[in-house]
């Protein structure tokens, strides 16, 4: 492996270098987001990453003064890559650290996968037996809420596949009803997106399961809202299934989120009721 060491001169010269062209590659994507942790940046550790959030960045919990870094092996399938990484230096620990650098490519730009990140860093001895216990203690939740999801999901599957054919054999009105009931989800996704990110900032001191379960929503409803842009059947009803899946796992956030969840359950409501009225209104209209 090529050793990296984090000094005063190497740093502004590769700052210099990234104000030029910008981090691109996975690897130099990597090196910005790991100076950006080191130097404890929250901003330019969201630039990197899939934080959607300044508050979301924790730095891992670690103290990184002194630390050195390695850079290794570069894998790129697809959209997504990893970069081998080892840390010199971490406090109370003697040995290098080999850990693995998550990115996904999103919008064409290559950024570390902050939490999947975080997770295989926090896998090692030092914290192995901790995220095991947090894994056993949610266990059974997640089966519970997964089960709920795959439900939703075939319930959405049928619901799309009825509204596909009504909409072959319908006409302009169907295709009005459809764009009308797009242009209101996509408001109603892009406000619980914004009380999402207000929670997620409100609460930095929230721990990383519940930030990571927020950051997470925060994109895919993002990634649905672009959807929408141009509504049709299968965009309306994967949204509203993607809505619904996520304000379902919001329940999972803990008490200091009582008040937001409250206000997503009167949205999941709301949303439940006019989903009922649109399916109505469309099948009078086949």
């Amino acid at each position: 492996m090529r050793r990296i060491r984090m000094l005063p001169a190497l740093a502004a010269s590769s700052l210099l270098l990234a104000a030029c062209t910008g981090p691109e590659s996975p690897e130099e994507v990597s090196r910005a987001f790991w100076q950006a942790v080191i130097e404890q940046d929250a901003g330019e550790a969201n630039d990197y990453s899939t934080l959607v959030e300044d508050a979301g960045f924790d730095g891992y919990q670690r103290d990184w003064q002194g630390v050195e870094l390695e850079w290794g092996r570069v894998v790129i399938d697809g959209q997504e890559a990893t970069v081998d990484t080892v840390f010199s230096g971490l406090p109370e620990r003697a040995e290098p650290l080999e850990t693995t650098t998550y990115l996904v490519k999103k919008d064409g730009q290559w950024l570390v996968d902050y939490f999947r990140t975080g997770e295989a860093l926090n896998s090692g001895p030092l914290w192995g037996d901790v995220m095991n216990q947090l894994e056993a203690l949610g266990k059974d939740l997640k089966t519970e809420l997964a089960r709920h999801s795959d439900d939703l999901a075939r319930e959405f599957e049928v619901l799309t596949e009825e509204l596909r054919q009504q909409a072959s054999e319908a006409g302009e009105s169907f295709s009005n009803l459809v764009d009308e009931y797009g242009q209101m989800l996509r408001q109603h996704i892009d406000q619980l997106s914004e009380s999402l990110r207000e929670a997620l900032k409100n609460n930095p001191n929230a721990s990383v399961e519940d930030r990571q379960l927020l950051n997470e929503a925060v994109i895919r409803l993002e990634t649905q809202s672009d959807a929408l842009q141009d509504p049709d059947v299968e965009s309306v009803t994967e949204s509203t299934r993607v809505a619904l899946a996520t304000e379902l796992q919001l329940g999972e956030l803990g008490e200091e989120f009582s008040a937001y969840k409250a206000e997503w359950q009167q949205r999941l409501a709301e949303m439940e009721k006019q989903l009922a009225e649109y399916v109505d209104q469309l099948q009078n209209e086949s």
